[in-house]
């Protein structure tokens, strides 16, 4: 079972709902495999290092909003605390570097929101608290535009859309790739019948949640970029997110994987209320694969998806 501990700030909270909505999914694989189906798992134990910036580097914010505490934990004696300060957008970008660039991601953390986190003001608001996966370049952000060539993302973000702004709240997925060309990317909203949600999952401030995702880049035919590129979701072990017809790139060299690792950015015309505190542990990644092995069938807890079900009934 996964943890859903409560942060003990300003009191103990209750865990409260998860998810609003369901989705039909292969359980995680209960059998003993015989090892991660990937070229290598990297888990960051937090205890081991003396500051975040032995772990992930800094794109953008200020490294002082930046810093290893001892409470809130969700394991063991270190947990990263990322801040926003009140009227202001940027926390801080930070990345984990894969120097050799990759085409599957799979990754898993834990966070938290602080146990007074608001998004009281403009309605609804976002703020960004994971990059799932980036190819470094103008076209992964801030207005850029992919083309193939420059970059691209995946990031998470929590959102008021659809709730109350003291929450809980819900959450957002946020994709710049080719098909993509207004320069903010496409906003997909966890929320019950959006396309690609399979849940609606609601985020309780003060509750540890695992967060699980998965990236691989689109494949090529004929030197053009084939729209199979795909995104998957999971909270606390239910898959709440799948999107498999995304272009990401037509240089599978050098505009592939790049970074992933903990952000907060709130808003971009609008400023956060309040300081707001987010918190993160537990961050593991399978490098091109999965965290599962494949003698065990598909990658953990994937989505069924009607394409799939055609193709089972075909053979």
């Amino acid at each position: 079972m996964t943890r859903r501990r409560t942060l003990r700030l300003g009191g103990l909270l209750g865990a409260g709902s998860l998810l609003g909505g369901t989705g039909t999914a292969v359980d995680r694989a209960s059998a003993a495999c015989d090892g991660p189906d990937a070229d290598e798992v990297i888990t960051l134990e937090y205890d081991d290092y003396d500051s975040w910036d032995d772990v992930y580097w800094l794109s953008n914010g200020d490294p002082d909003n930046l810093s290893f505490v001892s409470s809130p934990t969700n394991t063991g004696e270190t947990a990263l605390q990322l801040r926003i300060r009140e009227d202001d957008h940027w926390g801080a970008s930070t990345h984990y570097q894969f120097d050799d660039g990759l085409v599957e991601l799979n990754g898993r953390v834990s966070f938290a929101l602080n146990s007074n986190w608001s998004m009281e003001g403009r309605q609804p608001s976002n703020c960004r608290l994971w990059n799932c996966a980036i190819a470094l370049g103008e076209g992964s952000a801030g207005g850029g535009v992919p083309d193939g060539t420059n970059g691209w993302s995946n990031r998470l973000y929590v959102t008021s859309r659809e709730t109350d702004p003291e929450g809980p709240f819900h959450l957002l997925s946020n994709t710049y790739h080719m098909s993509d060309d207004d320069g903010v990317g496409d906003h997909d909203y966890l929320i019950d019948g959006e396309p690609y949600a399979l849940a609606t999952p609601e985020i309780e401030s003060g509750v540890w949640y695992e967060f699980e995702y998965y990236v691989r880049v689109n494949t090529m035919a004929g030197g053009e970029a084939n729209d199979d590129g795909i995104v998957r979701y999971w909270l606390d072990g239910e898959p709440i997110y799948e999107r498999d017809d995304i272009r990401f790139t037509t240089d599978l060299e050098d505009n592939i994987i790049d970074t992933t690792g903990p952000v907060g950015h709130y808003g971009g015309r609008y400023e956060a209320p309040k300081n707001l505190y987010a918190y993160y542990d537990d961050h593991s990644m399978a490098l091109n694969g999965t965290f599962e092995s494949g003698s065990c069938g598909e990658p953990s807890q994937q989505p069924i998806t009607l394409s799939d079900l055609l193709e089972w009934l075909r053979e």
